[in-house]
């Protein structure tokens, strides 16, 4: 590995720890960049599943305050998302890259509509423990996709946990994180076992990860995130359709 591609991958792995730890986006810069070094595409997805984790133990490290008398309501979104991972990862290793590459613009798409459509805004005086079924079953599901891609899944789960708890989004993100972190977890528990993990190029990217991670919850205190939502989810679109035009044509 040269010095130019290990400075590349903590540069993208600071940018999008960050991203990660504010709307959960990391997955459409971390994994192209890892396509880029030449991993191939179900690997670079597994690779990166493993080097996120960095990125949720910093950001939960540093969104402590946030998470302070919120665990009751965490647990089970926690035990949702690992679930889901370990579905997501057993789906994405019986994909094939041909497969994969064929999929993952669609997936893009999604995420990046799931940033620029506004989502409902929870009631006033709506009170804790209003969650139904469905909720939690979106919270499930929104598990597997992190557990098979994962890139705006991020922004899915905030705008459920919104409907589920009356607490501020600095709470909703801290949880989004501690969730995200136990999804990649399992399924990288799953890829670590039976994947040929590109261990290098994850040590890296892990490294600028973590340091992304802990910035980013700190940020969501001061400054807004409308606009970088808004910057992702237009890079989304763009990227979405790059790789649909690579991809079939």
């Amino acid at each position: 590995m040269t010095l130019g591609t290990i400075i590349f991958l903590i540069l993208i792995g600071i940018i999008s720890g960050i991203i990660n730890s504010i709307i959960g986006m990391a997955s459409l810069i971390s994994y192209p960049a890892l396509i880029s070094v030449g991993i191939p595409p179900v690997l670079a997805n597994a690779s990166n599943t493993v080097a996120l984790i960095s990125s949720g133990i910093s950001s939960t490290l540093s969104s402590l305050k946030e998470l302070k008398g919120h665990w009751h309501e965490i647990y089970p979104v926690i035990l949702l998302n690992a679930l889901g991972g370990l579905v997501g990862s057993i789906l994405l290793l019986h994909s094939s890259n041909a497969a994969f590459s064929k999929i993952i613009p669609f997936l893009i798409f999604f995420a990046a509509c799931s940033i620029l459509i506004p989502k409902r805004q929870p009631a006033q005086g709506k009170k804790k423990g209003n969650s139904t079924f469905w909720e939690y079953l979106i919270l499930g599901l929104v598990g597997i996709y992190v557990g098979y891609f994962g890139a705006g899944a991020g922004v899915i789960m905030i705008a459920v946990l919104s409907r589920i708890t009356d607490s501020s989004y600095n709470v909703y993100n801290a949880t989004r994180n501690v969730a995200t972190l136990s999804s990649n977890l399992v399924a990288s528990i799953i890829f670590i076992l039976v994947a040929n993990i590109y261990w290098h190029e994850i040590i890296i990217l892990a490294i600028g990860l973590f340091i992304g991670g802990f910035i980013g919850p700190k940020i969501v205190r001061y400054i807004p995130t409308k606009i970088m939502k808004n910057g992702v989810g237009i890079f989304a679109i763009l990227l979405s359709i790059y790789l649909f035009i690579k991809a079939f044509f």
